[in-house]
């Protein structure tokens, strides 16, 4: 999968996929417009099939419509209340989405 960014309520990401030698597939989520001058995100990681001495076989790419809700579950998570974001970036506020004529 080549790096895409993906939108959501504002908040934008850059994800990537890596294949790792055992078959995991790790998914980084670059948090563009986030805190920490956009070096904040978060990973996700798939395992292939096998056991073992086995090497395992990758497992399919996720959807675009998992890759949406792992940053949807993300965001909702750091901007609850008693979240990462309310502790650690108290100031950080959502991003304000623009409606279809950009503005």
């Amino acid at each position: 999968m080549d790096d895409i960014e993906l939108v959501f309520n504002g908040e934008i990401f850059r994800i990537s996929e890596d294949i790792g030698p055992d078959g995991k597939i790790s998914y980084h989520f670059s948090w563009l417009n986030g805190p920490a001058d956009g070096s904040y995100g978060f990973t996700v990681s798939r395992f292939g099939v096998g056991s073992g001495s086995t090497p395992a076989e990758p497992t399919p790419q996720m959807t675009n419509e998992q890759l949406i809700s792992e940053v949807q579950g993300f965001i909702t998570a750091f901007y609850e209340s008693g979240g990462i974001g309310e502790q650690d970036f108290p100031h950080r506020t959502p991003a304000q989405p623009r409606n279809k004529n950009g503005s």
